[in-house]
């Protein structure tokens, strides 16, 4: 008898504004989803601002992903607005979400 649950995907809404006000509560709800669940995907199509917090969490989920071995992607339109911002800061989002995908 085997009483391995099995993990499954879990996707992720951000919505409106993520900053640090809301870092520390999508922190944890990212790390529950490494814990449970066998792939992680995380959708911002309707952010609609976001700072640096917000892109630290993105990154830190590709990392997190990849030591774990479970594939972390961003899915959904990401808005011109936030990739121009990220941009800004050095950072694709379509090209890391390209490198994440296992």
């Amino acid at each position: 008898m085997d009483n391995a649950e099995e993990k499954s995907l879990k996707e992720i809404f951000w919505k409106g504004a993520v900053g640090i006000e809301q870092a520390q509560s999508a922190k944890q709800e990212l790390l529950e989803a490494f814990e449970s669940a066998s792939e992680v995907h995380l959708d911002i199509s309707e952010v609609d601002d976001l700072d640096v917090s917000a892109i630290q969490l993105i990154l830190a989920s590709c990392k997190e992903g990849n030591k774990r071995g479970i594939p972390f992607s961003l899915t959904g339109k990401i808005p011109e607005v936030i990739d121009s911002f990220v941009k800004e800061c050095g950072i694709s989002l379509t090209d890391l979400n390209a490198k994440t995908k296992n």
